[in-house]
């Protein structure tokens, strides 16, 4: 009896391992870690078999220059996005005596099918005409172009009064607008002494400044 026993053991297990129902074996019967990519036959799972909800399939496509990928999809195509906005900047240039008429500082072309924001911070230095020792106002004023919008912005810069000794004064701008040219031109203005009946030598303005416009669209 115990050999037959035995027998019907052993034979169920046989049953139960090459017989098992469709559908019979889930996440519940298979323990942890019995299945690992070892076990899996290279190039025996494909999409067809693959639930692409939970997978990444392979990456279709590439970005241009200046663009990098932005999203992909389940189904591998790719959303491509502009890497960085480019930038249009001078260096530093200085228009020497400004006065009255608007003296162009500094300017760079802004190619077309974009808009920009763009910045400046013109720095003025006024001098004092050789031998004057009074003290003078003069009034900066410059303007930050780009394409058809204009920002204006002026600061008041006083001299000390000292022989030679100059003095110096920042205006900040900023403005947004299209495509063409941005520039920075500025004048200058002396403020007349009162109480004198000959005015002193106007004094020396000279203007630096640098643009940097970014590509905003």
């Amino acid at each position: 009896m115990s050999s037959v026993a035995l027998f019907l053991s052993l034979g169920g297990v046989g049953y139960a391992a090459i017989q098992l129902p469709a559908d019979s074996v889930g996440s519940a019967q298979i323990r942890d870690q019995a299945v690992t990519y070892r076990k899996i036959r290279p190039s025996s799972v494909g999409i067809v078999r693959a639930n692409t909800g939970q997978l990444q399939v392979r990456v279709k496509g590439t970005c241009g220059a200046g663009s990098g990928i932005g999203s992909i999809d389940r189904a591998g195509h790719v959303t491509c996005n502009q890497s960085l906005p480019q930038q249009y900047g001078t260096t530093d240039n200085t228009a020497a005596s400004v006065g009255a008429t608007a003296a162009t500082v500094t300017s760079v072309a802004l190619p077309s099918g974009s808009s920009y924001l763009a910045f400046a911070n013109p720095t003025a230095t006024v001098t004092p005409a050789k031998g004057v020792t009074t003290a003078q106002q003069v009034t900066v004023t410059c303007k930050l172009i780009v394409g058809s919008n204009t920002e204006t912005r002026s600061t008041t810069i006083e001299t000390s009064g000292v022989a030679g000794q100059g003095a110096i004064g920042s205006i900040p701008l900023q403005a947004e607008g299209q495509a063409g040219t941005g520039s920075v031109a500025c004048t200058s203005a002396v403020a007349p002494i009162t109480g004198v009946t000959t005015q002193p030598a106007a004094p020396t303005v000279s203007v630096t400044s640098a643009i940097d416009a970014l590509q905003v669209q």
